[in-house]
């Protein structure tokens, strides 16, 4: 693949009066602009396809991606659109990037107007959907599986009941731009407020989960009320790790998960001049870079020898260290926390640390105590088969709380599976049609 960027200073080329085919390479793209709006002009052998050039999800430059058959994948995080219909078909973007459509005039080729997206056609009444589908989990898993339900075209009652008291967020958001002061509160919903009422779907926020019902297809909610449900999807996620240190109840230490818990830390770091965040793995340390950015002497401390050792290895762990440690950050590793008091924390080596505050980073375990409750099977996860479904018929897992088994054992993550759950619970009570999305088979590639 090749990409052909317009050089810096003069605008972009005009795509609306047209650009000379030997100057977009096969499997190549440019950007150019139509009216105010920049557009990516992408060739696939022959073809000419012209789309928005931005991802929806980060706003990444599709240009700096790669062309995979008639997809474009971002460069940020690997979000995949199609290049035809512009539709988002990989995670973890949720909405379409706009198209344009595209005419070749021998040696030359020209982008016209703006096509409409295509709007869903509602599913066919069939024993083969449920009644409706209930979704326990307000994380992006759970949004995820909401939002490819209507757009494949279910149409009975949709709900999503989340124990967190804000709509869903772009959960690794909350550790890096938000939380150094570079993100506005409103960039963090994953969608509008207007678009739970325009997809039709029942956000019940603040409502922890009791117990789930598989027999009786109910959900129970720790207020008392019930929710019925055809086909239920379990995506709450995981849980920070709590270590049971001495004074930690007494003093002012800090989880970070939800959009509350960062906005926390956030109040707290405007009155704050020394942190202690402890844990040196991904969290730990975005949350490290997020404080120095406010200006904010921060301290680590974990027990291996180099930062992210245990997944990226030694060599790649003192890269790392040396980067923080450029930004004026302490590291004390291979040691752990003894005690902390409100404004210190004691290490095992004997020394002790200034501390307004202290972030707790060491790591997260799945969410499966109510699923447990309930008589699913476990396994350091919800146990599912390769259709995403649990031990109970109709009951479905996806995102960080579900656990594959087998040789690789795999845990199942993220926006793409919980996508393909969804697609499995509108279509449970007719196993033949239980297809991955995008796959003709009706055996599941997590399987294979």
């Amino acid at each position: 693949m090749t990409t052909t960027k317009a050089p810096d200073g003069p605008p972009p080329p005009d795509l609306t009066a047209g650009v000379a085919v030997d100057s977009i390479p096969r499997d190549g793209m440019i950007v150019g602009r139509v009216g105010d709006k920049e557009v990516l002009l992408a060739r696939t052998g022959d073809r000419f396809h012209a789309v928005g050039a931005y991802c929806t999800h980060y706003h990444g430059s599709l240009v700096d991606g790669l062309i995979v058959g008639n997809t474009v994948r971002c460069p940020l995080h690997h979000a995949c659109f199609s290049l035809e219909t512009g539709d988002a078909l990989r995670a973890p973007a949720l909405d379409p990037i706009a198209c344009w459509r595209v005419e070749r005039q021998g040696d030359t080729v020209f982008v016209r107007e703006k096509i409409s997206q295509p709007i869903p056609a509602p599913a066919s009444a069939s024993s083969a959907h449920p009644a409706s589908i209930v979704i326990v989990g307000g994380g992006a898993a759970g949004l995820a599986a909401a939002d490819m339900l209507r757009r494949d075209g279910y149409e009975g009652p949709l709900t999503i009941i989340s124990a967190d008291a804000d709509p869903p967020v772009d959960r690794p958001n909350l550790s890096k731009d938000f939380l150094a002061g570079e993100a506005q509160d409103d960039w963090i919903p994953l969608w509008p407020a207007d678009l739970y009422a325009e997809r039709r779907v029942d956000l019940v926020l603040g409502s922890p989960v009791a117990s789930i019902d598989p027999a009786a297809r109910k959900v129970r909610l720790e207020n008392g009320t019930e929710r019925d449900f055809g086909a239920l999807l379990i995506a709450t996620g995981a849980d920070p790790v709590r270590l049971p240190i001495p004074g930690a109840d007494s003093a002012p230490v800090h989880y970070l998960r939800s959009f509350g818990d960062s906005r926390a830390i956030v109040a707290r770091a405007e009155k704050a001049k020394h942190a202690v965040v402890v844990g040196a793995s991904f969290i730990g340390l975005e949350v490290t870079a997020a404080l120095r950015a406010r200006g904010i002497e921060v301290d680590v401390v974990a027990p291996e020898q180099a930062p992210l050792e245990r997944v990226m290895g030694a060599e790649v762990g003192r890269f790392v260290q040396s980067l923080h440690e450029s930004h004026g950050v302490r590291f004390h590793l291979g040691q752990t926390v003894k005690s902390v008091a409100e404004r210190s924390v004691a290490l095992s080596g004997g020394d002790t640390l200034d501390a307004d505050f202290i972030v707790m980073g060491v790591g997260v375990r799945p969410t499966v105590a109510i699923a447990e409750k309930s008589g699913l099977a476990i396994d350091r996860g919800i146990v599912v088969n390769e259709f995403l479904e649990t031990s109970a018929p109709g009951v479905f897992a996806a995102g960080d709380v579900a656990r594959f088994p087998g040789k690789l054992n795999l845990i199942v993550t993220g926006f793409a599976e919980a996508a393909t759950a969804a697609n499995h619970a509108k279509r449970f009570i007719d196993p033949a049609s239980r297809v991955f999305p995008g796959h003709s088979s009706e055996k599941s590639p997590i399987g294979s």
